[in-house]
């Protein structure tokens, strides 16, 4: 299992995004210290998050649950999904289109050169043309593994829409700007703008979003 990882008010991340954004000091003072794991398995991920492609989170575990009750590991492994057939796969509810994407994957994945050795040794984009080669794998796939199995700490997820809308509130805007927009306003983070994007996702979970920024500060 990874260790827990810990940010804190000493952590260079935090010290460098406190000095470069001003109301990241506001977020901070009512989120605090940040705990988290990283994903232990690289591939029982990337399934989950071709089942949870355009879902919420709740109705993605219903189906994620439903395919581990179909593994004969009672695990998703790449031994017992090469076992279900596309029809197999789609009794669990999911399309077509993301049965066809999880079997491709599963025929494409080699243990070895997905092992956290192998793939921490690739830059971002390496890896990011690695996961999208595969049909139904995009940049928004590709960005929550290195977010939550890898932990780079430079990625932005402007493709993820829990992000999106905790941005759109982190900043007190009345709509979503382009994706140019959203890199320029966020260069102030780099090169932690992975440990900013917890923080929005941390804000949103806590139900902070229900309430305009202005209102905390």
């Amino acid at each position: 299992m990874n260790k827990k990882i810990r940010i804190t008010i000493d952590s260079k991340s935090i010290k460098h995004l406190i000095g470069t954004d001003d109301s990241f000091v506001i977020l901070y003072k009512h989120i605090g210290e940040l705990s988290y794991q990283l994903e232990d398995d690289p591939y029982s991920f990337i399934i989950e998050t071709i089942i949870g492609q355009m879902l919420s989170n709740k109705v993605a575990e219903i189906f994620i649950n439903r395919l581990i009750s179909i593994c004969h590991s009672s695990k998703i492994d790449i031994d017992s999904i090469k076992q279900l057939s596309i029809n197999k796969l789609r009794s669990i509810g999911i399309s077509q289109r993301k049965a066809q994407c999880i079997i491709d994957f599963t025929n494409a994945y080699n243990k070895k050169s997905y092992t956290k050795k192998a793939i921490s040794l690739l830059s971002d984009d390496e890896i990011i043309k690695n996961i999208t080669s595969v049909k139904g794998l995009g940049i928004w796939s590709a960005k929550m593994f290195l977010l939550f199995v890898l932990g780079r700490e430079d990625i932005l997820p402007y493709e993820d829409a829990a992000f999106l809308q905790a941005f759109v509130w982190y900043n007190s805007l009345h709509y979503t700007p382009s994706k140019i927009d959203i890199k320029k306003i966020c260069e102030k983070w780099s090169p932690y703008t992975s440990i900013a994007a917890r923080y929005l996702y941390k804000a949103l979970d806590n139900g902070l979003t229900k309430k305009p920024f202005t209102f905390y500060s």
